[in-house]
């Protein structure tokens, strides 16, 4: 029996499970955005460079959002389910979830519709805690939130210069955390490292160090 589904805010102590039966319908018309840190672990599994991968496998190579294929569904996305799944984005991850992450850091989260004719089944097994944990989202959770504080940053930054100056700020090989991290590790005379988890810290340290040369050497948190 499916569980009735609650539209409030709800915290990873409260009651939920969920079981996908592989049916594909929520990997179809839906537009899924991806960070630099996941753009990274997917082209890591595809076994490319992360340029390669913003090129061939995102909309209109930009590097945002997941490409479709001609039917809509996720580039990701064959007969027999997702290529990537181990890899997943974290969307992907918590679906049927949302998550919101409100200023003062604090979460919440809320139920997706899901697609008609879904074949996925909801119960009451668990929490939405232990839902987390068997998705393995957290450290995709915490990647999500460090590039968020830095996106949140970056505007502050941006409103507060009149002339327009804003360097690399936004650009494609800044954002492209193989290439970024690369370039930092030959200037620096660094081995680059080769764990996904510190190469986002180094990037991130990187994105943060931009912002104070476009700020005029003034503090930004991070």
């Amino acid at each position: 029996m499916k569980a009735i589904l609650h539209q409030h805010a709800q915290a990873r102590s409260e009651a939920f499970g969920y079981q996908c039966n592989g049916c594909g319908g929520c990997c179809r018309g839906k537009a899924i955005q991806v960070n630099p840190y996941e753009a990274a672990r997917l082209a890591a599994h595809l076994g490319i460079a992360t340029r390669a991968f913003r090129e061939g496998w995102t909309q209109r190579g930009e590097g945002a959002l997941l490409a479709h294929k001609a039917d809509n569904s996720c580039v990701f996305l064959t007969d027999e389910g997702c290529t990537v799944h181990p890899e997943r984005p974290l969307v992907c991850r918590l679906y049927p979830l949302g998550r919101v992450r409100r200023s003062d850091g604090n979460e919440s989260f809320t139920h997706v519709m899901p697609v008609p004719g879904s074949a996925g089944e909801y119960t009451q097994s668990g929490t939405i805690g232990d839902f987390v944990a068997v998705q393995d989202a957290q450290p995709f959770i915490t990647a999500s939130d460090a590039y968020a504080d830095w996106v949140n940053a970056a505007r502050a930054v941006l409103e507060g210069i009149s002339d327009g100056e804003t360097g690399s700020l936004g650009s494609a090989e800044l954002l492209d955390m193989d290439e970024a991290v690369a370039g930092y590790c030959e200037a620096n005379e660094l081995p680059p490292p080769c764990d996904v988890e510190e190469k986002a810290r180094l990037h991130l340290e990187m994105l943060y160090a931009e912002l104070e040369m476009i700020a005029g050497g003034d503090d930004v948190e991070s």
